[in-house]
C-alpha cells in the first residue's frame, strides 16, 4: 500500500475512532449523542479500516482501531441483534400479556397496520403519529379496544394507547408537545401497570433535548410498575434513552433489532443499516417473555410485539416487614 493510502487509512481510522469515543459522552454533549446513534455502523467501518492498516503494516494503529471497534460492538450487540424466536412461559400464577408498539406514520396507508393489529390481537397497543384520519380508519377496533387515550392528534399525529384492559384512572397524563401520554391500567387483584407511549423528535440539532428537559418532572412521578414504549428517535444505548430509563426506573428491552429505515431504501437493507430507535422500557416488576419485530406495514418503522408478565402485588404485611428489616 502506498504511503498516501496508508496515511489516508490512518486518518480515517482516527476520525472514526474519535466519533465512536465521543458517542460515549453523549449525556453531556448533545452533538456526541447524535453521533452515538451510528455507533454500530462506525464500528463496522473501523473494523474494515483496521484490516487495511494491518495490511499496510501499521500494526499499532490496526490494534487500537480493532480494540475500539470491538468495544463499541459489544456495547450495541444486545440491541442490534434480534432475539431468537420463541416465547417463554409465564411463571405460575401470572397472566401473560402482549403489547404492540407501532409508529403508524401519519400519512401512511392504514389497512396494513390495522391488519397487523387484528392478526396479532395484542392486549395493549401503543401508537405514535396517530391523527384524525387514523382514528377514523380504526373505528372498527372500538369494540376490541374499548379503553383508549389519544394525546395531541394533530396533522402529523400524536400518541395513543389502546387497551383491552380497563383503565385504573379516568384521566391520562398527556403532554402533547413532548409526545408523551401515560395511563394506569387495572390488571386485577390489586395490581396495576402504568403504560406510556412516547414519541421524541430527532436528536440534536432538533428538539429532543428540549422534550427531555420538559419531561424532567413527569417521568420520575410515574407510578410503578411501568412500561414505556415508543419511537424514541434514539437508540437504546444513547444518552437520551439511558436518561429516560433512569428517570422512569426502567431498563431498555434487549433483542428488538433495527426497526427504522428510510422509505426510499429497500427493506432488505434494514438489518444492515437500519436504526433500532423503536424501544420498550420496562421496570423491574415487568418480566419480558419475548420480543420480536413484526412484518412491515406502510410505515417506515416496523411494529414490535412484546410478551410480558407483571409480578403480583406484594402483600402489605410483607412490605411492612421488609421496611422494618431495612430500618436502622
Amino acid at each position: 500500500m502506498s504511503r498516501i493510502r496508508r496515511t489516508l487509512a490512518f486518518g480515517l481510522a482516527l476520525m472514526v475512532s474519535l466519533a465512536i469515543v465521543g458517542g460515549f459522552f453523549g449525556r453531556d454533549v448533545p452533538f456526541f449523542d447524535s453521533l452515538a446513534h451510528f455507533r454500530a455502523h462506525l464500528a463496522v467501518i473501523l473494523f474494515a479500516l483496521a484490516v487495511l492498516l494491518l495490511f499496510s503494516r501499521s500494526v499499532l494503529g490496526a490494534i487500537v482501531s480493532a480494540a475500539i471497534a470491538a468495544y463499541a460492538a459489544v456495547t450495541v450487540f444486545a440491541y442490534v441483534v434480534p432475539q431468537p424466536a420463541g416465547t417463554a412461559s409465564a411463571p405460575a400464577g401470572r397472566t401473560a400479556l402482549t403489547l404492540l408498539q407501532m409508529n403508524l406514520k401519519y400519512d401512511a396507508e392504514a389497512q396494513p397496520a390495522i391488519a397487523t393489529i387484528e392478526q396479532v390481537k395484542p392486549d395493549i397497543v401503543t401508537m405514535q403519529e396517530i391523527n384524525q384520519r387514523w382514528l377514523d380508519a380504526m373505528n372498527g377496533l372500538n369494540a376490541v379496544y374499548p379503553y383508549r387515550v389519544v394525546c395531541g392528534a394533530g396533522h402529523h399525529g400524536g400518541v395513543a394507547i389502546f387497551s383491552k384492559l380497563a383503565f385504573a384512572s379516568p384521566t391520562a397524563n398527556c403532554h402533547a408537545t413532548d409526545g408523551f401520554v401515560a395511563q394506569r391500567l387495572d390488571l386485577g387483584n390489586g395490581r396495576g401497570l402504568t403504560v406510556a407511549s412516547e414519541h421524541l423528535e430527532w436528536p440534536w440539532p432538533h428538539r429532543q433535548g428540549l422534550q427531555m428537559a420538559s419531561l424532567g418532572r413527569v417521568l420520575p412521578a410515574l407510578e410503578q410498575p411501568d412500561l414505556v414504549s415508543g419511537d424514541f428517535n434514539a437508540v437504546a444505548w444513547s444518552g437520551t434513552v439511558q436518561r429516560f430509563a433512569e428517570a422512569t426506573s426502567t431498563r431498555p428491552v434487549h433483542g428488538i433489532g433495527p426497526t427504522w429505515l428510510a422509505r426510499e431504501l429497500p427493506d432488505v437493507l434494514r438489518p444492515l443499516i437500519g436504526l433500532p430507535i423503536d424501544n420498550i422500557l420496562v421496570s423491574k416488576d415487568v418480566e419480558v417473555l419475548a420480543v420480536a419485530r413484526q412484518p412491515a406495514t406502510a410505515s417506515d418503522h416496523l411494529p414490535v410485539l412484546l410478551h410480558f408478565t407483571v409480578a403480583p402485588a406484594q402483600p402489605a404485611a410483607a412490605t411492612a416487614a421488609t421496611s422494618d428489616k431495612t430500618r436502622p
